[in-house]
């Protein structure tokens, strides 16, 4: 694979929070430092869960799939170019886990002075699904949305704006506080968000393949999987408890 600023980027964020792994009083620090934000249990109880993959599919991916649709700074993103993104990025976090890094979350550790929020997890933690999901799914959409156009099919012209500017910014502005309110919550460490940005780069960088663009971005079943998906995620948002999500 050629290396590109995706993939150079995502395997220094990635090396970099495995080896601050074995220095453990980083971790506490900034743990410390990002749970004292900690201005509203309640609110951050409701506002990390757009990082669970069930909120995600019913509603950031629509929305995000809706603003590229109507915009005429950017590509259009279809759905199923998200969703199945996702389930991917899901898949690979699940693995690495419970199957490959043995680390632990904060719930398990004696901190003095950490105010944890419900539900209290306490099993794997590296990297965190909730900040892979929402980061993937954001840096994917800008991608498709403002790059796609390089690939033969789609020679639409995209012009980089001050709009344009403007959606990026604060789509990665809500995707970074997504992923840090699960530090803020003393859900995971810090090293885990840093993880997951560097895993989902890694992931993006594929999208130089147009065999990947196109498995993404083209096909019917693809598409109305998607639309089942959502529904079935609005099935469980309103009847089950999904809080227990990565």
């Amino acid at each position: 694979m050629k290396i590109n600023n995706d993939l150079f980027l995502g395997l220094v964020f990635f090396g970099s929070a495995f080896s601050l792994k074995f220095l453990p009083s980083f971790d506490i620090a900034a743990l410390k430092f990002f749970n004292s934000f900690l201005f509203n249990s309640t609110f951050f109880t409701y506002f990390t869960e757009f990082g669970n993959g069930w909120f995600v599919v019913a509603l950031v991916i629509p929305l995000l799939s809706f603003i590229s649709f109507t915009s005429k700074t950017m590509m259009h993103v279809p759905m199923q170019a998200l969703i199945l993104s996702g389930i991917y990025i899901g898949l690979i976090v699940q693995i690495m886990k419970e199957e490959i890094f043995p680390f632990t979350r904060p719930a398990l550790e004696v901190i003095e002075g950490i105010n944890y929020v419900e539900p209290i997890f306490r099993y794997a933690t590296f990297p965190s699904g909730h900040a892979a999901t929402i980061f993937g799914v954001i840096l994917i959409w800008l991608h498709l949305g403002f790059q796609g156009n390089r690939f033969p099919k789609h020679k639409t012209g995209v012009i980089i704006n001050p709009i344009s500017k403007l959606i990026t910014f604060s789509v990665l502005g809500f995707a970074s506080f997504v992923a840090l309110s699960r530090v803020i919550i003393a859900a995971h460490w810090f090293t885990d968000i840093l993880a997951s940005l560097g895993l989902v780069l890694i992931l993006r960088s594929t999208l130089t393949f147009a065999k990947v663009y196109y498995h993404l971005m083209e096909g019917n079943i693809a598409k109305y999987f998607s639309y089942f998906l959502v529904f079935i995620a609005w099935i469980g948002i309103i009847f089950f408890d999904i809080t227990e999500y990565f």
